[in-house]
């Protein structure tokens, strides 16, 4: 049986452990369109944060000719690849992907590449690349991975605390007169990933409420894996992990961080 790569990209975080077992397609950031940064030149999270401040920062997708030599580097050694994407309806990665993927399988007609949309992101999309790689550990094809993966997409959930609105006001989440009584109120929104789409899941009032309904959805269903999500503010984590023990954390990639701004936490789970 052939073997196979898990990829995914850069709206993806993968937990420190797994990190050399899954190849990673840059995504990228910038705030002026002439300084691209997101593969082989990044920011550090103290002087993008710093920047976010005052000048907003733009996104881009995956580049397709970078793409397209990892994957066929990978062919050429005779692997298979199981290729698992940041949401479709968040990011045109998904269908650069499958273009240079199915280009590929006519060049490459014995291989198996599979591309998969998560419908999440984050480290709700790493989780479905564990459970990728938990399928070659068990000696799975890549196709019997592809299928197990695509069986728990509807296991994974992620909720989002959002400290304060600037940032969804700046990406059009939500109006600036809401953004204003929000803050005013103190009004804290959790946000959700639903049908592929950030969406709000719950208005409530201050940030202990905020944790204790997180810590309800968490507590719903029997978990499989349960993690916490850092963006810039450790204050805000350490009351996040406190609320809701987890087994690993991440930190959010700087893409995502952009729409949702530094103070801010999260919980994803993937369910049994």
């Amino acid at each position: 049986m052939r073997e196979f790569v898990v990829f995914t990209d850069g709206n993806t975080d993968i937990p420190a452990e797994y990190q050399s077992r899954v190849e990673m397609l840059p995504q990228y950031y910038y705030f002026n369109p002439d300084e691209l940064y997101g593969d082989e030149k990044v920011l550090d999270r103290d002087t993008y944060f710093k920047t976010l401040e005052t000048t907003r920062a733009y996104t881009a997708g995956c580049n397709p000719d970078l793409v397209h030599r990892k994957f066929e580097n990978v062919l050429k050694e005779g692997k298979d690849i199981v290729c698992i994407t940041f949401s479709s309806e968040m990011s045109g990665s998904y269908n650069t992907i499958c273009v240079v993927a199915s280009g590929l399988q006519e060049e490459y007609p014995d291989a198996v590449i599979e591309v998969i949309d998560s419908r999440s992101a984050t480290l709700g999309t790493a989780f479905l690349c564990l459970d990728a790689l938990d399928a070659a550990d068990a000696g799975k094809s890549a196709s019997e991975a592809a299928q197990i993966v695509r069986e728990r997409l509807e296991k994974i959930e992620i909720y989002f605390l959002v400290d304060e609105f600037k940032y969804l006001v700046q990406g059009g989440r939500v109006s600036p007169t809401v953004g204003k009584i929000g803050d005013i109120l103190s009004i804290k929104p959790i946000l959700t990933i639903q049908d592929g789409k950030i969406v709000l899941f719950k208005k409530v009032r201050g940030q202990n409420m905020a944790f204790k309904s997180i810590k309800e959805m968490v507590d719903a269903q029997e978990n499989a894996r349960v993690g916490a999500i850092y963006v810039h503010s450790q204050e805000l984590f350490d009351k996040c992990v406190k609320a809701v023990p987890c087994e690993t954390d991440i930190k959010l990639n700087l893409i995502i961080s952009s729409h949702v701004g530094p103070r801010t936490t999260g919980i994803a789970i993937e369910r049994k």
